[in-house]
C-alpha cells in the first residue's frame, strides 16, 4: 500500500517529467524559428524540470523540491510573458493550479496572490484595462476554486490519517501508528542520540472485569484509563493502544529513571481512581531505555515486555529492564 508521502513523491516525479515533455517540442520549435532567447529559456526550464523529477525519484527533500518547482513555474511564466508578449498569459492558469496542489494551503494562498499581482503588473502595459480586469478576475476565480478544493482535500486527508492511526474506542494511537512513530524515534536516535524510553503497561485482571461487569463496562474502563493517563502526559509524549488492555507510552526524550518515575505516577493515579464502585483497578508497567544502536524495534519491545512480565508476577508494580 502506498503511503501519502510516497504517493506525493511519485506524483512529483510525473509532473516535472510531463512538463519537460511539453516544453521540449516548443523549445525545438523556437530553435527552428531562430528565436534564441526564448529557446534558451525553454531548454533551461526543460533541464530544470528533469533535475527536479530525478531528485524526487531519489526521494531527496521532497518539500524543497515542491517549492522549487512552483517557483520555477511562476518565474518561467513571467519570463515567457516578458519575452513573447501577452499571449503567453494562459500559462498562468495551470501554474496557479499546481501551486495549490504542491504547497500547503496557507503558503499556496500567499504565493498565488503574489503571482497574480506579478502577472497583472507585467500584463497591464501590454493589453487594455478591460482585458487586464478580465484576466485578473479569471485568475482569482481559478485560485479560489483551487483553494477550496485544496482546503477540503487537506481536511479530509487529515481526518483520514487520524482514523487510520487512532484506536476508535480510546482515541489513543493504534499499533500501526506505534510502529511508525517508534521506528522514527529509532532512526532519530541513530542520527542524534537522545534519551529514548518506552513504558509498556497492562491492566491487572482485566478479563475479570469483562466477565463480572460486561464488555461495555470494560470498554468504559479503557476509555477512562486513557483519559487518566493523558492528564499526566506532555503534548510531546505518545500513548498507544497495542492490544486489548495493553498500552505503550513513549515519553519524549526521557531516560530510564525519568520514565520509571512517570510510570509509577501513572500507576498510583490509576490505583486511586474510581473506575467501578468497590472494585479497585490497578496496572502493571515495564520500562526500558533504548541505548544499543544495533537493537531493532522488535527486540526493544520484547525487552520491555519482559520487564512487564516481571511486574505482572506481583501486579500493581513498575519494573525496569536490567
Amino acid at each position: 500500500m502506498l503511503t501519502r508521502s510516497t504517493l506525493h513523491r511519485k506524483i512529483l516525479c510525473v509532473i516535472p517529467a510531463f512538463a519537460a515533455i511539453t516544453i521540449l517540442p516548443i523549445a525545438i520549435y523556437r530553435v527552428i524559428q531562430a528565436d534564441w532567447m526564448i529557446a534558451t529559456l525553454d531548454f533551461c526550464l526543460f533541464f530544470l524540470m528533469l533535475v527536479i523529477g530525478y531528485n524526487a525519484f531519489k526521494n531527496n527533500n521532497i518539500d524543497k523540491l515542491k517549492k522549487l518547482f512552483c517557483l520555477l513555474a511562476i518565474t518561467g511564466t513571467l519570463a515567457t510573458i516578458h519575452l513573447k508578449g501577452a499571449g503567453q498569459i494562459y500559462w498562468s492558469f495551470p501554474t496557479i493550479a499546481i501551486i495549490f496542489y504542491l504547497l500547503k494551503v496557507k503558503l499556496a494562498f500567499i504565493v498565488s496572490i503574489i503571482s497574480i499581482i506579478s502577472y497583472t503588473v507585467l500584463m497591464s502595459p501590454l493589453v487594455s484595462l478591460f482585458t487586464t480586469v478580465i484576466l485578473v478576475i479569471t485568475q482569482v476565480v481559478t485560485a479560489a476554486c483551487a483553494f477550496a478544493f485544496s482546503y477540503e482535500t487537506n481536511k479530509q486527508n487529515k481526518e483520514l490519517i487520524r482514523l487510520t492511526r487512532s484506536d476508535p474506542l480510546t482515541q489513543a494511537y493504534n499499533r500501526r501508528a506505534f510502529n511508525e512513530i517508534l521506528q522514527s524515534k529509532l532512526d532519530e536516535f541513530q542520527r542524534h542520540p537522545e534519551p529514548t524510553s518506552m513504558i509498556l503497561l497492562d491492566i491487572d485482571y482485566f478479563k475479570q472485569i469483562n466477565d463480572q461487569f460486561g464488555h461495555q463496562q470494560g470498554d468504559e474502563v479503557l476509555q477512562q484509563l486513557c483519559e487518566c493517563i493523558m492528564l499526566r502526559l506532555r503534548k510531546s509524549d505518545h500513548l498507544f493502544r497495542v492490544g486489548g488492555e495493553e498500552f505503550v507510552i513513549l515519553p519524549h526524550h526521557s531516560d530510564l529513571e525519568q520514565s520509571r518515575i512517570l510510570a509509577d505516577a501513572i500507576r498510583a493515579a490509576i490505583q486511586a481512581y474510581c473506575f467501578i464502585e468497590n472494585h479497585p483497578i490497578t496496572i502493571s508497567c515495564g520500562v526500558s531505555e533504548y541505548k544499543d544502536k544495533t537493537e531493532n524495534l522488535k527486540d526493544w519491545y520484547a525487552r520491555t515486555d519482559k520487564a512487564l512480565y516481571r511486574a505482572k508476577t506481583t501486579r500493581n508494580q513498575v519494573c525496569v529492564t536490567d
